[in-house]
């Protein structure tokens, strides 16, 4: 193998690493953002049923 063979390749190499390395991340980031919004998503519905089910209190955010 030359030496001219290897620099030709080595930007396609770098190139395809990179974009590698940018999918991943913005997967990774949709993957977390979905996960925090089903957990918020979750606790409204624990809130709402909570006050659904109160025995008529004044204050439905629980403060005290």
């Amino acid at each position: 193998m030359s030496l001219e063979f290897l620099i030709g390749l080595i930007p396609s190499i770098c190139a395809g690493l990179a974009l590698y390395l940018i999918l991943r991340w913005i997967l990774r980031a949709d993957r977390t953002e979905r996960s925090a919004q089903r957990q918020i998503e979750q606790d409204a519905e624990a809130w709402y049923q909570q006050v659904k089910n109160s025995t008529g209190s004044r204050d439905p955010f629980g403060s005290d």
